[in-house]
């Protein structure tokens, strides 16, 4: 397709700005320092509890687990909707809790209302991140992590995504007693910008390809939001049949479905190579085409993919996840290009859900 068309859209370039974005929210932070430790401090006992909707629902299971790999709090995700529907299921009362809504615009209805139900029914502090300062979330909370982000116009989350990933990663190695030592957020977002450069030319002709017509994307530990988040985009904006699984889930059942026609796209970690290669290997046998991402100390067995993304960097289990992003967000624009749909103009949605509760 013609690049003045692609670069008139503002999905594309929302993913292709995002890590000068990552850039500017964490410079931005580094003035809050002070602030943000008093919160970790405050809180290190109690159990952080990440949510979201949709996309930012992904983003709480993959901050989660990056959130208490680093500092060592106890922390986990849940969709904003069970909390208005069965609190008693996410608020142990024996535990300290500490409540993270998460929200783009900061007005989706059931983050919004998770939060107030948090704070009024509960007594439970609320941490609320959101891309908009301004918002009804930020507004109401005690607690706040804001920063500068240039809006976005597009309907799906793209930069809006990482962009909070990584603002919740600065906040956890904030935390002293982590005894690790704060990377440099910058080298991150370089490398990042290096790997979508080499491989978004490779990413565009995998969705060329009219073969492809369904997707599977798998992945363990903090890769698993993201698996989630790529599915999520694929289905968004190429209104692709699209799945999700942890890696060795896809074993049990899910692997029935494949075909010729389905890309497995695996997203590969160092913490569980010893498992994922054989995983790939298997996987060779169903027919279908096998995308794999890794980095250069992920041990895999490339023969047995059709696909390979590999970064030549080696960033760990913690940045990586983040990396890979963009090109995961990539995949469903072209794929949308491929099958002439506008991803601007995604079908049935809207940049923000509202319900009448």
């Amino acid at each position: 397709m013609d690049s003045s068309v692609i670069n008139n859209n503002h999905t594309y370039r929302e993913i292709k700005r995002q890590q000068k974005g990552w850039k500017a929210v964490l410079e931005s932070l580094k003035g809050k320092d002070t602030e943000l430790l008093k919160i970790l401090d405050k809180y290190s006992a109690s159990t952080w509890i990440f949510s979201g909707c949709g996309t930012s629902y992904y983003l709480a299971q993959t901050a989660s687990i990056l959130f208490e790999m680093i500092t060592g709090f106890r922390s986990k995700s849940v969709a904003s909707s069970e909390i208005l529907m069965f609190p008693g299921s996410v608020f142990n009362t024996r535990d300290e809790n500490l409540f993270i809504p998460i929200s783009r615009s900061g007005i989706t209805t059931e983050v919004v209302k998770a939060a107030q139900l948090t704070r009024k029914h509960f007594n439970i502090p609320t941490l609320a991140i959101s891309c908009d300062p301004d918002s009804t979330l930020i507004k109401e909370s005690e607690l706040k992590l804001t920063f500068p982000f240039d809006r976005e116009n597009s309907v799906v989350m793209t930069g809006s995504f990482t962009t909070m990933v990584m603002s919740l990663i600065y906040l956890a190695y904030l935390r002293p007693r982590t005894k690790k030592v704060l990377p440099n957020f910058n080298d991150v977002a370089d490398r990042s910008t290096k790997v979508v450069e080499k491989y978004e030319s490779f990413i565009e002709d995998i969705s060329n390809d009219r073969e492809i017509t369904d997707f599977v994307f798998l992945g363990q530990g903090p890769y698993y939001g993201i698996a989630n988040e790529a599915a999520l985009k694929v289905q968004e904006m190429s209104i692709s049949p699209s799945q999700s699984y942890h890696a060795l889930e896809y074993r049990h059942g899910p692997i029935s479905t494949a075909t010729q026609h389905t890309l497995i796209t695996v997203l590969c970690s160092q913490a569980g190579q010893e498992f994922e290669h054989p995983l790939i290997s298997d996987l060779e046998q169903l027919g279908a085409k096998i995308l794999v991402f890794k980095n250069n100390k992920a041990g895999i067995n490339l023969n047995a993919a059709d696909f390979v993304i590999t970064d030549s960097e080696a960033f760990g289990d913690i940045f990586t996840p983040v990396i890979y992003t963009p090109l995961l967000q990539l995949l469903g624009y072209y794929k949308a290009l491929a099958k002439n749909i506008d991803p601007d103009n995604p079908k049935n949605l809207s940049a923000v859900v509202k319900l009448e509760i």
